[in-house]
């Protein structure tokens, strides 16, 4: 990355320095799980491996209520104020301890939830324990280091936390029994690395109390962003969820078994929208277009590349990373969701780069909410009766729906962009 780097100047350096460190982090994020995900479904077996993906299911959606948009609205303000060379202390500060309260009202709505539900009672410590995730990711200033476009630091640190975590998976796994272990392990991790991460922020700002009444535009925009994120939520992991609570935990742990692999793939396209976004971002318009319109055939191209290949060697991919014959029976819904690759791939280009760059978050919203709720109505209406196969079809329509509104609005904003840049 260094010898490459050499072949940028400014700003364009700088963008490709931290691209290599998201390539390095999310590759992180998305490959450890092809070492760790087979593995569990092998010694854990399906139901007990099920009942842990079942539970970081739930995780996301308290991932979503704490991150209350953040990523999206505060690595654009970071960004902004590194541009005028404002100091960051105020803004990390009101949205570090927004966060922290969050989080506790966060825990106790689970807590209420786990005790009050008997789908969760009996196994209450398995979503007691994974909670830690969110914890860690709470601490984690990953917004910040986005905004100030230094990456390096955070990388070695997660690369760090989630090795350790890997190898306590790797050593100290070794029945259905220890599966109580697999939350706690992976709660240290997170936790490590969202305190390690906080502390090296803390060198780029001075303490400062928290004025919440000041940034009320701030947290509109983050409202929005939440609400859009929690669309989001709602035909990614409300899925799995009502799956789980639909078809039991074996299901859920073919189903995500295939899903892993495609958020894997799907998520490729991830680090070159979060290095993008605030460098975007203070660009001129036609050279911000240039850019997005040149991105549009990149993304396609690789994202049919990866389904072509998902198609052509699925069933030795299942075969190759797991060991049980009912993921291998519906390897012809994994092809299906194969799809998603692409059409992620195209509607993220609108929904996670150039809207939050034009800062159009009531956009993004009403897309969100649209899409999540036809989702949401479809997983309560099919999955009930057609399970898995319902969850299947549900994920592949959904993000071929959000890829073509996503495009659409893609297009039509492109197009007066050029038309203003010509009246004028």
């Amino acid at each position: 990355m260094s010898k490459l780097s050499k072949k940028f100047s400014g700003e364009e350096k700088t963008v490709a320095k931290n691209y290599g460190a998201l390539v390095v982090l999310q590759g992180l994020n998305y490959l450890l799980p092809f070492l760790t995900i087979p593995f569990l479904e092998r010694t854990l077996g399906l139901e007990k491996f099920g009942l842990i993906m079942f539970a970081q299911a739930l995780m996301i959606f308290c991932l979503v209520a704490t991150d209350f948009g953040f990523n999206y609205t505060a690595t654009r303000e970071v960004a902004d104020l590194r541009v005028q060379k404002k100091d960051f202390s105020d803004l990390y500060f009101r949205v570090f301890w927004a966060k922290m309260i969050l989080t506790i009202i966060t825990f106790l709505i689970l807590l209420l939830l786990v005790f009050s539900v008997d789908r969760f009672k009996e196994d209450w410590e398995v979503y007691i324990l994974s909670f830690g995730v969110v914890i860690g990711q709470s601490f984690f200033p990953l917004w910040f280091f986005q905004g100030i476009e230094k990456m390096k630091l955070v990388t070695i640190t997660n690369v760090i936390a989630k090795s350790i975590f890997v190898l306590l998976i790797f050593l100290f796994i070794r029945s259905p029994d220890d599966f109580l272990k697999v939350p706690i392990f992976n709660s240290v991790g997170f936790i490590i690395a969202g305190v390690i991460s906080l502390i090296l922020s803390l060198k780029y700002v001075s303490w400062k109390k928290p004025t919440f009444s000041s940034g009320r535009d701030f947290y509109k925009q983050s409202f929005q962003a939440f609400i859009a994120n929690g669309a989001t939520t709602l035909y990614t992991s409300a899925n799995v969820f009502i799956l789980g609570v639909f078809g039991g935990d074996i299901l859920v742990g073919v189903f995500v078994s295939y899903e892993k692999i495609i958020l894997a793939c799907k998520n490729v396209f991830t680090p070159i929208y979060q290095a993008l976004l605030p460098y975007l971002s203070r660009l001129k318009p036609e050279k911000r277009d240039f850019i997005i319109k040149n991105l549009i055939f990149i993304v396609a191209g690789i994202g049919l590349m990866i389904t072509i290949s998902l198609n052509v060697f699925g069933d030795q991919i299942l075969g190759f990373l797991y060991n049980d014959p009912l993921i291998i029976e519906y390897s012809y819904l994994f092809k299906l969701m194969s799809w998603v690759a692409l059409f992620s791939g195209l509607g993220m280009l609108y929904m996670v780069l150039y809207a939050p760059v034009l800062k159009k978050f009531k956009t993004i919203m009403k897309v969100t909410i649209i899409v999540g709720f036809i989702s949401l109505l479809s997983c309560l209406y099919f999955i009930p009766d057609y399970k898995i196969n319902a969850s299947a079809i549900i994920m592949f329509s959904t993000e071929l729906l959000l890829c073509i509104i996503a495009v659409f609005l893609l297009f039509r904003t492109l197009t007066k962009t050029k038309t203003k840049e010509n009246e004028s």
